[in-house]
């Protein structure tokens, strides 16, 4: 997968926030109500350090801060999903 498609940002993007889930579970906690608020957060902070060639990349693509929020979202669902017995 070419480092310049949408597809390889997503799955980038999605595996950074899936480290982090795992790294803060306290913060991510499908039963605390601030978690929506942390992932929004989390997908801002990796939307904010971009690099000039990454926000040149994300341009060229059509990329936006609503799919780093989008992606972050769908990598909790798979998250929760995947670890449901240990975060209950």
């Amino acid at each position: 997968m070419s480092k310049n498609s949408k597809e390889y940002v997503k799955n980038n993007i999605q595996e950074l926030a899936i480290g982090n889930y795992l790294s803060y579970p306290e913060d991510y906690s499908p039963a605390r109500q601030e978690t929506e608020v942390n992932i929004q957060s989390l997908a801002k902070g990796y939307w904010d350090v971009r690099d000039v060639k990454e926000i040149q990349r994300d341009e060229k693509l059509g990329i936006n801060l609503e799919d780093y929020i989008s992606w972050t979202k769908e990598a909790f669902r798979a998250f929760v999903q995947q670890h449901a017995d240990s975060l209950n």
